[in-house]
């Protein structure tokens, strides 16, 4: 199909995704869901520029709170040094990533990986939790707990309410954020046929019209235990034959002309990474070991994606951030009303 062509049947689908985002913006309580058509919708206009979503989101998306700064309260943190911030976002609109200098505190990934060692988990594609992470012995490529499960950590709980991500956030996406998603798995070099389903294949995210992801690495990671693996500045621009949703190939992206801009952003236990991950980019098949990861994604809206509002024990800290910065962490009101 002709590049013009293309364009044409996508227009009414940005025009439908506009109307649908500033109509959930709109809404007096944030509403449950996306229409799954509308989600479909968004994701299709998205093929037209990697900087689209954003561009609606400013246009669409206009919270009813008023915008938190949560600059005043990053001193708590122990995961991102705030002296940090400045050069994150400068980073992020150059690159469309930023590995800080600065590592996590070394108590908090240690806390992390030992709970990780304890609690059950699932194989991706499996149906059942095991017991624990099979570590001297895995089956699967990867491992993946449940918000729920992960949530019972303290250190979790503190990675995922950061006030200095939510702060560079803000700054880079330039609107409110809220915390709107979590992950947290193993990879393995076993099955390496799965790279697909394990997210080993180049992709751009598209659950949200405009979001940041941080990553910190818990278990050392180099070029051999599964580095994430980022094309630089396909954030800002993609050829066209890669702009489609789906997977792509390490051929494709080379074909198109982008083999230098491919990096492996490896470190130490207690790393972090920002990254706008509407560009190009890949977990990397580990080959010597395995690589333990915790995500969590800034979002300027719930539009898009299912999300979930999850049921958990807050600590002491989760409660005073959100007192603090009740918009950004809206999803956790549940738990901390309960």
């Amino acid at each position: 199909m002709s590049k013009p062509l293309e364009t044409v049947l996508r227009a009414p689908r940005l025009v439908s995704t506009m109307l649908a985002a500033r109509a959930f913006s709109r809404s007096p309580v944030t509403p449950a869901s996306t229409d799954g058509q509308q989600q479909f919708r968004m994701r299709s206009a998205m093929d037209l520029d990697p900087r689209l979503g954003k561009w609606v989101s400013r246009r669409s998306i206009h919270t009813s709170e008023a915008s938190e700064s949560t600059q005043t309260h990053t001193s708590s943190s122990r995961v991102i040094d705030s002296g940090e911030i400045e050069p994150a976002v400068t980073g992020l609109a150059h690159d469309g990533y930023y590995v800080f200098e600065n590592l996590a505190d070394v108590h908090l990934v240690d806390a992390i990986r030992k709970f990780a060692l304890q609690v059950p988990c699932r194989a991706r594609g499996e149906e059942n939790d095991s017991d624990a992470y099979p570590r001297e012995r895995p089956l699967a490529g990867r491992y993946d707990f449940t918000e729920e499960v992960a949530l019972r950590c303290p250190e979790v709980q503190e990675y995922l309410t950061d006030p200095v991500a939510a702060e560079i956030a803000r700054q880079y996406l330039r609107q409110s954020v809220i915390m709107d998603s979590m992950a947290f798995w193993w990879t393995t070099p076993m099955r390496p046929e799965d790279a697909s389903l394990n997210a080993q294949q180049f992709h751009q995210d598209r659950d949200r019209l405009s979001f940041l992801k941080f990553f910190i690495y818990l278990t050392d990671v180099d070029s051999e235990t599964g580095p994430h693996v980022y094309v630089q500045g396909t954030h800002r621009h993609l050829p066209w034959a890669l702009r489609g949703d789906g997977r792509k190939s390490d051929e494709s992206v080379s074909a198109a002309g982008l083999a230098e801009q491919v990096n492996e952003l490896c470190g130490a236990a207690g790393t972090v990474l920002a990254v706008d991950t509407i560009g190009l980019h890949k977990g990397k098949t580990p080959t010597t070991g395995d690589r333990l990861i915790l995500q969590s994604q800034y979002a300027t809206s719930l539009f898009g994606a299912d999300y979930e509002r999850p049921l958990f024990s807050p600590s002491a800290m989760t409660s005073d951030r959100y007192a603090a910065s009740p918009w950004t962490l809206q999803r956790l009101a549940g738990a901390i009303r309960a």
